[in-house]
């Protein structure tokens, strides 16, 4: 997916392109959406990590699925060179937040997030709070301090959701 964490070669990006063109719809046909995916190319082998999501949940049957139907998908075209593994999963209670609209469905939950250097103070640093707003391109955190500090997307070097306490 749109990773705004990190690089990736011209044919890492040409690859990935045509592993979401096919694992879209197979999520889409069973009712959940493809939430992320990562292709770790390895000389003899390679793995696929595909994330699902969708509303209530998914499930182990969800995974079993899409991971069914796109391995199928995967073998007939050829995508991937060589062996591969694939691996369908749900993104977790922790689940990365990576793209504009995964900072604005996490609204009102807590989140982990470490800035670039030149965020707030200048020198970039770890930051938990709630997120309340996620919009033109920046996040704003209510620390438990109270405090309400707002970081550019781009300043944004890693986020996660976190556990809240007594959940």
């Amino acid at each position: 997916m749109s990773d705004l964490f990190g690089e990736r070669s011209p044919v890492e990006s040409t690859v990935i392109e045509k592993l979401i063109a096919l694992a879209e719809p197979v999520a889409r046909a069973e009712g959940c959406s493809l939430f992320d995916l990562e292709l770790k190319m390895g000389k003899g082998s390679s793995i696929l990590r595909v994330y699902i999501d969708k509303n209530g949940g998914v499930g182990v049957e969800d995974c079993a699925n899409v991971s069914r139907q796109l391995g199928f998908l995967l073998d007939t075209e050829d995508v991937i060179p060589g062996a591969y593994t694939l691996e369908v999963s749900s993104p977790g209670l922790t689940r990365a937040l990576k793209k504009p609209s995964d900072f604005q469905k996490a609204q009102g939950k807590l989140a982990a997030v470490t800035s670039r250097a030149g965020g707030p103070g200048g020198a970039g640093g770890k930051f938990v709070g709630i997120i309340e707003t996620a919009e033109e391109g920046k996040v704003a955190l209510r620390l438990k301090t109270g405090e309400l500090i707002t970081l550019a997307m781009t300043d944004i070097k890693k986020a996660n959701l976190e556990i809240e306490p007594g959940i």
